[in-house]
C-alpha cells in the first residue's frame, strides 16, 4: 500500500514539473550504498543553448543526515573529465529540512552547473557517487538509508 502510494505521489510530483529540458531519476532499493554510480546521458539539441544543470534529492525522515557530499565526474564526447567534490547543505542548523516536504519525502532542487553551454548534439555522461563519513572517521558510509532516488535536471 506504500509502495503504490509513493509511486503515485511521485508521478504527480514529477508531471507538476513545468520543464522544457531534461529530467531523469535513478531510483534506489534501500538506499543510495558508496559503491552505487548514478550514470546520466544527455546531449545538446540542434542548436547552440546555455542551461542550468541541478540535481534533484529526494529522500524520507530515515536519512539521518543534514548534509551531503556527492562526487561529479562529467564526460564529453571526447572524454575529457571534469570532476567535482559537492557539498550540499539539506538542513539548518535546528535540524528542519531546507527542500520541500510533502508528506514524508523531502525533495532538494541542488544547483550543479549554471550557464552551461550544449553544443549541437555534443553528448555527455555524468557520473555521481556519494562520498559521505562518519566525523573522524576514514571509511565512508556503506549505504545512506532514506534516500529514495536522485536525478538530474536540465532546464
Amino acid at each position: 500500500m506504500l509502495n503504490r502510494f509513493l509511486i503515485i505521489f511521485l508521478a504527480a510530483l514529477i508531471s507538476s514539473c513545468e520543464t522544457t529540458g531534461f529530467l531523469q531519476f535513478h531510483d534506489f532499493k534501500s538506499g543510495w550504498e558508496n559503491s552505487e554510480i548514478v550514470e546520466f546521458n544527455f546531449k545538446g539539441k540542434k542548436q547552440k543553448s546555455i542551461k542550468n544543470i541541478s540535481f534533484i534529492l529526494r529522500h524520507n525522515n530515515d536519512y539521518s543526515f543534514a548534509n551531503i557530499f556527492l562526487i561529479s565526474e562529467l564526460y564529453d564526447l571526447n572524454n575529457k573529465i571534469q570532476i567535482d567534490t559537492l557539498e550540499f547543505k539539506l538542513a539548518d542548523p535546528n535540524g528542519k529540512w531546507l527542500g520541500d516536504k510533502k508528506i514524508s519525502v523531502v525533495e532538494h532542487k541542488l544547483p550543479y552547473k549554471t550557464d552551461f553551454i550544449l553544443n549541437d548534439s555534443e553528448a555527455f555522461k555524468l557520473k555521481v557517487r556519494t562520498s559521505m563519513r562518519l566525523n573522524n572517521e576514514i571509511n565512508e558510509i556503506e549505504n545512506l538509508e532514506g534516500v529514495l532516488n536522485f536525478g538530474l535536471l536540465i532546464e
